[in-house]
């Protein structure tokens, strides 16, 4: 069962959600996990520093911040052993809760938005940047927990698919739900064998290949379960022909899937660059929560700045 010791919280919304506070709060708590909330203040622009004089700047940023630091407070449960360390911040979300990861070593991140825009612009640089995994609370009345683990069987993707698997297991296991696990395939070649000039493939040799591949992916999502020793859990499994960008968000509507638990995939030896067209379309065609993990060997390019 997958583990967290030292969450961060930073609701993006402005509505309040106590709900979301509660559940990672009872997260922590089941963890034994440090836990901070972690709001951020947006700085000043170039613009409104020439135009103002710092005494006025200094005076909104300690009233914002005093809003913020309130705001967090009404998210901690009532509970005078409850302990949580609230810190506020003033930079941008995104780089500034980086920078929090990277100083405390957090091992999750805990967003929660109100759809913004500028919520999203934030999620997507967390999803690029960010070290460790991300979990994107999104509004929900759902009775039910329904999690999705969605993969790519690739063995280049296997201690990543084993992690994506173990967090969706442990998300049912401690809050109860269904457990769904999703895989995309296609046959590499296959509009070419159906349309061109140069290559002729009869029709039942197309079909006993297609068949092949279905079944060897299917094999190996069998293989993943099994290798993460996770084989026996009540998995409902569904395997569609087609981009993932397609097939992800077409499970999660169809089976009302309110976690999705996913990877974004780096390219190795480029530090911090993503290969985020998957991950990012995704996300943008799903309105469930959503945790993102990284790779393993994944490196920010976030420094930590002086000061």
């Amino acid at each position: 069962m997958h583990r967290f010791r030292n969450i961060l919280f930073s609701p993006l919304a402005d509505r309040d959600n106590p709900a979301a506070a509660r559940r990672i709060s009872d997260l922590a708590t089941r963890n034994g996990a440090a836990l901070t909330f972690y709001g951020a203040i947006p700085e000043p622009s170039r613009l409104q520093r020439a135009l103002h004089r710092s005494e006025y700047l200094d005076t909104i940023q300690a009233a914002e911040r005093h809003a913020m630091s309130a705001k967090l407070s009404r998210c901690i449960p009532d509970d005078p052993a409850f302990e949580v360390e609230i810190i506020t911040a003033i930079g941008s979300p995104s780089l500034s809760i980086i920078e929090q990861v990277l100083r405390a070593d957090h091992d999750l991140v805990v967003v929660t938005t109100d759809e913004d825009h500028e919520d999203q612009a934030t999620i997507n640089r967390l999803l690029r940047k960010c070290p460790c995994p991300v979990w994107v609370i999104r509004p929900t009345r759902a009775r039910i927990q329904r999690v999705l683990a969605a993969v790519n069987p690739d063995p280049s993707e296997a201690e990543l698919n084993r992690t994506i698997v173990g967090l969706a297991a442990t998300m049912t296991q401690r809050y109860g739900g269904e457990l769904h696990l999703a895989g995309a395939w296609e046959l590499y070649g296959e509009a070419t064998m159906r349309h061109s000039a140069f290559v002729h493939t009869p029709a039942a040799e197309l079909d006993t290949l297609l068949h092949d591949e279905e079944a060897s992916h299917r094999a190996a999502l069998d293989d993943l379960l099994t290798a993460a020793q996770l084989a026996d859990e009540p998995w409902q499994i569904h395997l569609h022909k087609g981009p993932a960008t397609q097939v992800v968000p077409t499970v999660v509507a169809r089976h009302r899937i309110n976690l999705l638990v996913m990877g974004t995939v780096a390219r190795t030896g480029v530090n911090g660059l993503l290969i985020g067209n998957t991950a990012e379309s995704v996300l943008d065609n799903v309105r469930c929560s959503v945790i993102a993990v990284k790779p393993p060997g994944f490196v920010t390019p976030v420094q930590i700045t002086a000061g």
